[in-house]
């Protein structure tokens, strides 16, 4: 394998306790150290690097003022050497050969200028909570999201730098869905992704709905935030708020095929969730439209 030079992206905001187990695994990847960097970018700027914290020496930390992880990922992006650019998120565990296997793949994949990797849910108990059977369903589908949009989630992503240097950087006023953003325009200027199943990044999987619920809002406000300006014709607005508060038929087949192992009773609480979320997002999207500032948290 012809190895080149990668760097690895992880923007962070008050989440110390959980990136160290993130740098930790980096730090133990079978690819060879000195052929990758990490650059952590702290969203924070009042939270610094706890005293004594663990640092690997292929590693740096610096800080982005601008609220949002893709305004994080973009600093990442300039500050970085390589040709080819990874991303995860501080909450994550890498697999021992992610960074090998993600290389390994584009180099033998010459149609390739993107792979979204596989991400493993791991859980707080063999019990599953409620928020938690709905992320077994739901939570990071990679595969689909290639064979279906030609997207891929940050949580594990590679491009080549050039695609970034072509279509450009995250549209980093968004605070949801800048890597979906992002992976239509690459998809749209011809860049191919595909889905590197042995890439593997770990995620622990959203606890309690109040996780879900947060998120849902954050996916609002990035879905309204994919226009060019906010739509303030109140009619135009309501029609779509109507369109979105429709039932997540299509969700049938997807929890069916995930949800094997489920309790009917389990399929339908998954089910309800999803529509719950759905019209929480819905309202959200309705709300950023008509001028209101999407949410971070």
């Amino acid at each position: 394998m012809n190895q080149k030079f990668v760097s690895i992206i992880i923007p962070t905001y008050k989440d110390w306790d959980r990136l160290s187990l993130c740098l930790n695994s980096l730090n133990e990847q079978s690819y060879n150290q000195d052929l990758f960097e990490i650059v952590v970018v702290n969203n924070y700027t009042a939270d610094k690097v706890p005293k004594e914290y663990f640092i690997p020496c292929n590693c740096k930390v610096i800080t982005e003022e601008k609220p949002g992880s893709y305004a994080a990922r973009n600093t990442g992006i300039a500050m970085s050497s390589g040709s080819i650019i990874g991303f995860t998120d501080s909450d994550c565990i890498a697999d021992r050969d992610w960074i090998t296997n993600a290389v390994s793949f584009l180099e033998n994949n010459n149609d390739c200028d993107r792979i979204a990797g596989r991400i493993n849910l791991f859980y707080h108990s063999k019990k599953l909570t409620e928020a938690e059977l709905y992320e077994k369903i739901y939570a990071f589908n990679q595969d689909i999201y290639v064979n279906e949009d030609g997207t891929g989630v940050t949580g594990n992503m590679f491009s080549y730098k050039h695609v970034f240097d072509s279509i450009g950087l995250f549209k980093e006023d968004l605070l949801s869905g800048g890597d979906y953003e992002w992976s239509i325009r690459a998809r749209d200027a011809g860049y191919k992704i595909k889905y590197a199943e042995n890439a593997i990044i770990n995620h622990p999987a959203r606890h309690n709905i109040s996780e879900l619920i947060t998120k849902a809002k954050r996916v609002g406000g990035g879905q309204a935030g994919f226009g060019k300006s906010p739509n303030k014709n109140r009619f135009k607005s309501i029609v779509k708020f109507l369109y979105d508060l429709r039932p997540p038929i299509k969700s049938i087949g997807l929890i069916s095929k995930k949800g094997k192992d489920l309790r009917i009773t389990e399929k339908l609480l998954v089910f309800y969730i999803r529509y719950y979320l759905s019209i929480i997002t819905a309202r959200e999207k309705f709300m950023v439209n008509l001028g209101r500032s999407a949410q971070r948290r």
